[in-house]
């Protein structure tokens, strides 16, 4: 990994250190320039959890991912620059039937700055885009949001977005603290691929985080969010799905 390459692609112009304020800057230009996307799924190109790979594909092809390509290859870059960082494993919550996923269904990484631990996450679409101190009960706001995070139990914590509109935390996804692998992740990656249950596998997205919301593409929509208003138009068919793909995320399959 070529840790200049790396900060090219993301736009970082700082000095990088192994700091909160690193860390969260890090973060933000990652989740700015970095869509969250399934095309390879769609263009029945296999994804392996390969270091090397997702790396290529991201920085040097310019390409996004989903949450084990876009964590695992983030997990590495904070390593090189010199931060405590471990893989960790959750389980998404579905709102629709009020259940939770299997345990390594997402992965997210957990940073360890001095006598504090954060939850860092850049592979959750629509979701934070700080990193968010874990403890007993955190309350935290940003520009994505106000969320929640409390120890669920003892061994899960839960990170909760409100619901402007109810007043109510919806959960995002419980997790812990067990360090993993990235190739923990295997079967869950294969599931998420293969299974005309998963929601990568029913339709296409491609979604980037913006200096003034959200942008968003799938199959049937192109979705915009500017200061908290969002606007819709149809995507009649492929043709129109490539032209904004490349227009917007300046991605060209």
């Amino acid at each position: 990994m070529d840790i200049q390459e790396y900060f090219d692609r993301i736009q970082y112009q700082q000095e990088a250190k192994v700091d909160l304020k690193s860390l969260k800057e890090l973060m933000k230009t990652h989740l700015l320039n970095v869509p969250f996307e399934n095309l390879d799924i769609h263009q029945k190109t296999w994804i392996t959890l390969d270091e090397e790979k997702i790396y290529k594909k991201i920085v040097q092809e310019r390409r996004g991912g989903f949450c084990y390509e876009l964590n695992g290859n983030f997990q590495q870059l904070l390593l090189k620059i010199g931060f405590d960082v471990q893989l960790i494993g959750a389980k998404v919550y579905f709102s629709e039937t009020k259940t939770y996923s299997p345990p390594t269904d997402h992965i997210a990484l957990l940073v360890q700055l001095e006598d504090e631990r954060y939850l860092v996450d850049v592979g959750f679409g629509d979701f934070v885009s700080e990193p968010i101190k874990i403890s007993a009960e955190t309350h935290h706001s940003e520009r994505c949001g106000t969320f929640k995070l409390t120890k669920a139990n003892q061994y899960y914590y839960l990170i909760e977005k409100q619901d402007e509109m109810l007043g109510t935390y919806i959960p995002g996804y419980t997790f812990t603290l067990t360090p993993l692998m990235l190739k923990d992740f295997t079967h869950s990656c294969y599931f998420q691929q293969l299974s005309p249950d998963s929601n990568f596998t029913k339709n296409k997205v491609c979604s980037l985080l913006t200096d003034t919301g959200r942008k968003t593409v799938t199959q049937s929509k192109f979705i915009v969010t500017v200061n908290g208003i969002k606007t819709e138009q149809a995507v009649p068919d492929e043709q129109a799905f490539q032209v904004l793909l490349e227009k917007e995320f300046d991605i060209v399959l």
